[in-house]
């Protein structure tokens, strides 16, 4: 089994990704998401939207990897690879054949944990305000996955 395909596919898949990124789903005590509010600046993906924590890959990295460096460099919360585990994976709906693995983060994290080091602001935002938010496409569809109960996410 590779890394990749621990994660449940959502929707149809690139058969070569031009792009891939590794995410974090995490959550509060209360089961809020943590959200980050992109930079509304032009020449990055989605901006002004809402959207989870991470990035792309360096070279060498693992998904895994990026995972937590990413998470690390724009929370400043650092996980242990015990923390995450792998969630879903779903095209990108920013970016034009990219693919985004979303690993979640088993850990409850709290506002306080944040030091924002990338990004306009962030939240802990509840699963109506995730749908009722801009929030990139790709993003609410797999928070609405994650949301479903177990019997259907195993559909």
């Amino acid at each position: 089994m590779t890394e990749r395909s621990c994660f449940h596919r959502i929707g149809i898949l690139p058969a070569k990704p031009s792009y891939e990124a590794s995410i974090l789903l995490a959550q509060d005590a209360r089961g809020r998401f943590l959200m980050q509010l992109r930079d509304d600046i032009p020449h990055i993906a989605a901006p002004g939207y809402w959207c989870l924590f991470g990035g792309s890959m360096e070279t060498g990295e693992t998904l895994q990897q990026a995972a937590l460096r990413e998470f690390s460099e724009e929370t400043g919360i650092a996980l242990a690879t015990t923390d995450l585990q792998p969630l879903a994976r779903i095209e990108s709906s920013s970016t034009e054949g990219g693919v985004l693995y979303v690993y979640h983060c088993l850990r409850p994290l709290r506002p306080e944990d944040v030091s924002l080091g990338e990004g306009a602001g962030f939240a802990f935002l509840t699963l109506d305000q995730v749908r009722s938010y801009r929030t990139v496409p790709a993003i609410r569809s797999v928070i609405d996955w994650f949301s479903e109960p177990a019997q259907a996410r195993r559909a």
